[in-house]
């Protein structure tokens, strides 16, 4: 049933945007000491940044769910 959007370019977008967030979080993660230690306004900046990105990934799921019927959740729940 998924098969055939795979391969479709925004569903590529999509996984590669999750890639990016995913190693973001890890460099996150890893540099918390660093960032703890960041003036206010590029600590605002940091989260206002994620903030968008996370919003643009959440939409490019709906956007999957609406013209593929890709749901992931449904997925890993059956």
């Amino acid at each position: 049933m998924y098969r055939e959007h795979i391969f479709a370019p925004s569903f590529i977008a999509h996984v590669i945007s999750g890639i990016f967030l995913l190693v973001a979080f890890i460099i996150l993660y890893k540099n918390y000491s660093i960032i703890k230690n960041l003036d206010k306004y590029r600590l605002i900046t940091i989260i206002l940044v994620f903030s968008i990105a996370i919003g643009i990934h959440s939409l490019s799921h709906l956007g999957m769910e609406t013209i593929y019927g890709y749901y992931p959740i449904a997925i890993v729940a059956h």
